[in-house]
């Protein structure tokens, strides 16, 4: 056969001719799937993208604002005269202030809040806007409240039932409300900050008994001015062990951190619905390929360069990347509009627009999962022979195996990098993720083989036989059909199950008759009436612990310094020690014995600090608690169930040592929903004690892990998404050796009932098989997270193995139906000429 002597098209004509073959294949449904599965991938990155770029803006712009200085000195002891004049003898500008949680009062109303006691410095680089009487509008202040006043949150007021102008009851004083506090970008962490916040002024409360040895007093020393200033501060400071310097980038980091999670969680949410999507194009561009093999040789035939052929299958992926691209960015903004939303209470109040490059990462994942996935399976089409006008068993050779493959998991691998920005993770998904899936595949494959061996010789009714012939026939196309539902059912089941138990795991941790409320900051000379009061009013009251705030010094006579450890969280600030012959409830000894405390100077210290510091039984440990020091020998290592809403301690010590130090007591006690007005007469009438009432806080806790949680299912749904478009691609990329297997078997007098139970039953075996494939990693995947992540019980699948197989087979036997109705609906010989 002649061919026309081969010609060149202009780039113009190119481009024209490729719009015209794509407006065709859009209108005939050939790029439905490739192009639902762009726009997953392009909205899922392009939404983390914008999100996690805004907020990494919000956070530099705003770092200083939030540390409300350039420099702050953070203590648990006021700062001294001599400590204050050195900033003002270096020319800076000095604020300080205090924190502590406290219950406050309106009439029989109360809540606990987050009290704020500032000087007349502040809130020197702080943002702190407020609404008074005077202006209904929010107005940035550059002072603070004034003596006897007090700014609160519009939460606190709703909490009390209180409003400009009334008076609240914090401690033994009263304070007139004169502004509702509508941001103050200082807040800071911490799980007392999430109640609503009270500020005052300074002396407000100086010599109060709000500041008694057992309160949870912060200081804060705001410093601005000169960074050699600054610098020359630091090195003068001498800082003792309750202090630290904290810097912008310590300010950025802390809120940085705090998000840092859920932000990772999102990308690696977004990452797996572009790994689906991706799976879901090279599925459907290889079918793509194949139905196109045709329409390449005629171009060929009719002279059309090799080199031509391609360029129009490249304007077509860039022109199908384009519309994706920009139908996708619309909806991304819809997707982190509802991500901020979700999370606006742990947001800034402001965040900057995207910049330009967020905008580009995110709608470039689309090019690159269609030129990773797409891309390998349409090049063989330009070497298309035009011999196969007339030769239709004249296909293309296609790319090496392992050149596709290491296409598609480059692809991969460099999205994955730049969304979670760790390379060592990066490697280990991909790394772990590909060997399962070789694992996986090997598995099926050799299980397929295996199987197909037996039943040789098995007598099996007619359409089980044609169903199996057909699961058989191609083990390896077979193995990466049922892999592909396998992951679609594990993705469900896990997400399933995280959305569930997490939010159900809080609330059993929580029984009904559980400790809700604390006492801290109990004087001895308080303590018996305090615990008689308790009674008279019926509350539940749990064990009173003498709590005295120590430093750990040395162990083995090696200082913590010399040994690396004073940067290990519990211990470099004051820990809380106590003393107790009866062990916790909520404590587990797992080495050592507990009777050991009833001797003179020993120690038992929870196991993981005791694991940090690499403390071993026998060890001496020296610790300086109100200026005295001493030294205890451990002698058991105790499990802490810190979940429990009951006073835990790290440190606790036999009655010898604790006798020699002044303490203050803590205790915890449940106080039933209708009892709260007897809980406003026990705060009244002993208003040095500090009353934590835990229920509000709890509630937002929950309210605030609810709304975390429903972001994260935002980005899951769109996972899911990608996982059904997996199934049905994996469906179609067979449609049509199915189509032409039914009409020749209808040709040669099979029924259509019969080739109807034979593709019901392939696909129910698949479904089931599938579905165990899913439950068994779903155990393994679960069991992990439950039990080495979140640190929550973890009781199986359950009754899920009983229903998912067959669920699962319903399922994708009647998709399989539906999908493949035309084999039995449609007349042999009108299938085989379309096919033709």
């Amino acid at each position: 056969m002649t061919t026309l002597p081969m010609t060149r098209l202009p780039l113009l004509a190119q481009w024209r001719l490729a719009l015209r073959l794509l407006w065709r294949e859009a209108r005939s449904g050939e790029l439905t799937l490739i192009l639902l599965a762009l726009l997953i991938a392009v909205t899922s990155t392009t939404a983390i993208a914008l999100f996690s770029a805004r907020l990494e803006l919000s956070l530099d712009d705003n770092s200083s604002a939030w540390l409300g200085a350039d420099l702050r000195v953070r203590s648990t002891a006021p700062f001294t005269d001599e400590q204050r004049q050195l900033a003002v003898g270096l020319g800076l500008e000095a604020a300080q202030l205090m924190t502590f949680p406290s219950v406050v009062l309106h009439g029989d109303n109360m809540t606990l809040a987050a009290i704020k006691a500032v000087d007349n410095g502040y809130p020197m680089q702080a943002r702190l806007k407020v609404i008074t009487a005077s202006h209904p509008e929010p107005v940035l202040q550059n002072h603070g409240p004034a003596a006897g006043e007090a700014w609160v949150e519009p939460r606190l007021l709703a909490l009390l039932g209180a409003s400009l102008g009334d008076e609240l009851e914090l401690g033994d004083k009263s304070y007139r409300v004169t502004g509702e506090i509508m941001e103050e970008s200082d807040r800071g962490g911490g799980l007392y900050s999430l109640s609503p916040r009270m500020m005052v002024h300074w002396d407000d409360v100086q010599g109060s008994a709000l500041l008694g040895p057992g309160s949870r007093l912060r200081y804060r020393l705001l410093m601005q001015g000169e960074p050699d200033a600054l610098a020359q501060l630091q090195d003068q400071w001498p800082l003792s062990d309750k202090e630290k310097f904290e810097t912008l980038e310590d300010g950025n980091q802390r809120m940085a951190r705090s998000l840092a999670k859920a932000r990772q969680y999102l990308a690696l949410a977004s990452l797996l619905a572009v790994v689906l999507a991706s799976i879901a194009v090279a599925i459907s561009a290889q079918r793509y390929a194949l139905r196109h093999f045709d329409i390449s040789a005629l171009m060929r035939t009719f002279g059309l360069h090799r080199a031509d052929v391609l360029r129009l299958y490249l304007w077509q992926l860039v022109t199908l990347g384009v519309a994706a691209a920009a139908i996708g960015a619309l909806l991304a903004l819809l997707l982190q509009a509802g991500i901020i939303q979700l999370l606006a209470d742990v947001l800034p109040a402001e965040m900057p627009a995207a910049p330009a490059l967020a905008w580009l990462l995110g709608l470039s994942s689309g090019l690159v999962t269609l030129l990773g996935f797409g891309l390998p399976h349409l090049l063989p089409l330009a070497t298309v022979s035009p011999l196969r006008v007339l030769r239709r068993d004249l296909t293309p050779v296609p790319l090496a195996g392992w050149l596709m493959t290491g296409l598609a998991l480059l692809s991969l691998t460099l999205l994955l990098w730049v969304f979670t920005r760790d390379l060592l993770l990066t490697l280990l998904v991909m790394g772990g993720g590909s060997l399962l899936v070789l694992v996986l595949l090997g598995v099926l494959q050799l299980g397929i083989s295996g199987l197909r061996k037996r039943l040789e010789n098995t007598s099996l009714a007619l359409h089980w036989r044609f169903a199996w012939q057909h699961l058989s026939r191609n083990s390896r196309q077979t193995a990466g059909q049922i892999l592909a539902f396998s992951l679609t059912l594990q993705v469900m089941i896990v997400i399933a199950m995280l959305r569930n138990d997490l939010l159900a795991d809080w609330q059993n941790s929580l029984p009904a008759n559980a400790p809700n409320v604390f006492a801290m900051n109990i004087q001895s000379y308080d303590k018996e009436g305090f615990q008689s009061g308790l009674v008279e009013r019926g509350f539940d009251a749990q064990t009173i612990y003498p709590m005295v705030p120590g430093r750990l010094l040395t162990i083995n006579g090696r200082s913590i310094q010399e040994l690396g450890l004073e940067n290990i969280g519990a211990i470099d600030r004051d820990l809380a020690l106590t003393a107790d012959h009866q062990l916790p409830s909520s404590n587990r000894i797992v080495a050592g014995d507990w009777q050991a405390m009833s001797g003179s100077g020993q120690l038992s210290i929870e196991v993981e600090l005791a694991e940090r510091l690499g403390v071993r039984l026998g060890d001496t440990l020296a610790f300086r608690a109100a200026g005295v020091e001493f030294e205890a020998s451990v002698s058991s290592l105790r499990e802490v169930d810190w979940t429990s809403l009951s006073p835990n301690f790290f440190m606790m010590f036999s009655s010898d040592l604790m006798e020699q130090l002044p303490p203050s007591y803590i205790t915890s006690f449940n106080v039933p929903e209708q009892s709260q007005a007897e809980l406003t007469s026990l705060i009244r009438e002993f208003p040095a004690i500090n009353i934590l009432d835990m229920q509000a806080l709890l509630g937002q806790l929950q309210s605030l892990l609810y709304q975390v949680s429903l972001a994260v299912e935002l980005i899951l749904a769109v996972v899911l998404i990608a996982a059904m478009l997996v199934m049905v691609s994996a469906l179609v990329a067979s449609l049509r050796e199915r189509l032409q297997e039914g009409a020749l078997l209808r040709t040669l007098g099979a029924s259509s009932g019969m080739i109807r139970k034979a593709q019901l039953c392939e696909f129910s075996l698949m479904g089931l098989i599938a579905a165990l494939l899913a439950l068994l990693a779903a155990e393994a995947l679960c069991w992990a997270l439950y039990t080495q992540v979140l640190a929550i019980p973890y009781s199986g699948l359950g009754w899920i193995w009983l229903w998912l197989p067959l669920l699962s087979a319903l399922v994708l036997s009647g998709l399989a139906t539906l999908l493949l109705r035309k084999t039995i609906r449609v007349a042999p010989l009108i299938v085989m000429r379309e096919l033709s």
